[in-house]
């Protein structure tokens, strides 16, 4: 296992950015999560959960805890399979925010990490627009 980062940037104040991480109904929709499940305890030692739907329409529960939260430029948070990621957010060009996801995870992985992180910035992104 190494520690490994994929680093991006939003058009968006982190502010914002970090309230889109932060707030359930914001989270349900980057998640994706079925509306009305997503709870959050956003405190180091909190946990969060949601309930995704399957394209088969299954009902999947999900769950995490963080483990360092720092307003608002660190979550360190588990995702499914207690893999634990930590979001760093800063001051990008623009007004805009650097977000850096860390694993640490196998070489191996590397490229399906990259995939998953692009397609949830892909989706917290379109939250973002969103946001009046």
């Amino acid at each position: 296992m190494s520690e490994f980062t994929v680093t991006r940037t939003l058009k968006s104040p982190r502010e914002r950015v970090w309230q889109v991480l932060t707030q359930p109904g914001h989270f349900e929709g980057w998640l994706p999560a079925k509306p009305g499940t997503a709870v959050l305890d956003v405190r180091t030692g909190g946990s969060w959960r949601a309930t995704v739907v399957s394209s088969e329409k299954e009902e999947i529960p999900l769950t995490g805890r963080y483990d360092e939260v720092r307003e608002p430029d660190r979550l360190v948070m588990t995702v499914p399979g207690d893999v634990v990621t930590a979001i760093t957010l800063t001051a990008g060009p623009d007004d805009g925010t650097r977000i850096a996801y860390t694993f640490d995870v196998d070489e191996s992985m590397h490229t399906m990490v990259t995939e998953s992180v692009d397609d949830v910035l892909g989706r917290v992104s379109r939250v973002l627009a969103g946001i009046t």
